[in-house]
């Protein structure tokens, strides 16, 4: 029979490997990821689910390695895989975010410009309505469970220390942060073209009326339009959105299927 201290030193390795991964999925999620929410709560959340999660596991076959350096790669690993869902989690809130800076600054509000605590980088007004538009409907709906779930269901597809990488798996994360192109242009789509009709319509008076400073008016009248339009969009935005997390939701399930 192993001695207490052996038997206690690799039940700290198990929960080290374990607290690793749901770190790496909560520091890259949405909200929980936020840069708003500070480090030690998350940390400490990420202690409790680390504690929720340890009674659901088979942790009897787990294979442990001998030596330092084995065990951090081990470390990496793990914290690679949980970065990696958190990742497909947060890519439709970074298209949505995108479609806002393109709509921003469609309306003329570059200036208006603020500093994203998240990114670290300006970002317009729009964008981050939007974003926290999204964030809010996405808490509301509760399907922030999902996350939690995919987190939980990650450890029996995936085993503690059973991380193992296919090819695929580059392709399928390329392809998808190529959909934060893709979403931003689904959710912008119809503003950004309205404020260009808008723009042509303004070299046309400017043409026909040239005595009128086009630029004086345009500024209030693209902004009033954009948000307007922003206004009447709001309805859709939901239902939009709902779609855009049940791709999340698949994508998700991919990557946990390719690792």
């Amino acid at each position: 029979m192993p001695p207490i201290t052996e038997i206690a030193l690799r039940q700290i390795e198990i929960y080290s490997i374990i607290f690793i991964r749901v770190s790496g999925i909560l520091f890259m999620m949405p909200f929980f990821g936020s840069e708003n929410v500070p480090q030690l709560v998350r940390i400490g959340l990420a202690l409790v689910i680390t504690f929720v999660i340890l009674p659901t596991l088979e942790l009897g076959g787990i294979i442990l390695p001998g030596d330092l350096v084995s065990y951090v790669v081990m470390l990496a690993k793990e914290l690679l895989v949980g970065c990696m869902l958190g990742y497909v989690s947060s890519i439709i809130f970074h298209g949505i975010q995108f479609a806002g800076d393109l709509v921003g600054f469609q309306m003329g509000l570059r200036i208006g410009n603020i500093i994203d605590p998240l990114s670290e980088e300006q970002v317009s007004i729009i964008g981050s309505l939007q974003n926290m538009l999204a964030v809010l409907i996405y808490l509301s709906m509760f399907w922030d469970h999902f996350l939690f779930q995919a987190m939980a269901a990650s450890f029996r597809v995936i085993p503690v220390a059973g991380v193992a990488f296919k090819g695929q798996i580059a392709a399928e994360l390329i392809r998808m942060s190529g959909e934060v192109f893709v979403i931003s242009l689904k959710m912008g789509a119809p503003l950004l073209a309205a404020l260009f009709l808008a723009d042509v319509a303004m070299g046309f008076i400017s043409r026909t009326a040239p005595q009128i400073n086009i630029f004086i008016i345009g500024f209030p009248v693209k902004i009033a339009m954009g948000l307007l339009l922003l206004g009447i969009s709001l309805p859709f935005f939901s239902y939009v959105f709902s779609k855009l997390v049940a791709v999340m939701e698949n994508d998700i399930m991919i990557v946990l299927k390719l690792l």
